[in-house]
């Protein structure tokens, strides 16, 4: 895994977003979708005028990217469980395919 975590998203008038934001795991593509969808947040916050609730926004908008990617790099982690991903994901090609969309 290749975490980078953020504090906040927010810092004065400096509002971070893409991998300055923070991800779980870079190898899972997860970073081009987190950065859109922070950005769609970021901008709509900078809209209203709301730029301070831009972090909880975020944190709301890429909550199931961020749950499925620890999910899919806790199980890599795991001995048990490791060995028996492919396989699940060869026997379950809709829940696979399921869980790629949602990353991408």
């Amino acid at each position: 895994p290749l975490r980078r975590r953020s504090r906040t998203r927010v810092h004065g008038r400096v509002l971070f977003v893409g991998d300055a934001a923070g991800y779980v795991d870079a190898l899972t593509g997860e970073g081009v979708c987190l950065a859109l969808t922070g950005a769609r947040a970021l901008v709509a916050n900078l809209r209203r005028g709301t730029p301070a609730r831009y972090g909880a926004d975020w944190a709301r908008a890429t909550r199931r990217y961020r749950v499925l990617t620890e999910l899919l790099v806790g199980a890599r982690q795991r001995p048990a469980l490791a060995p028996h991903i492919v396989p699940v994901a060869a026997r379950l090609p809709r829940l696979f395919a399921a869980a790629v969309n949602v990353l991408g």
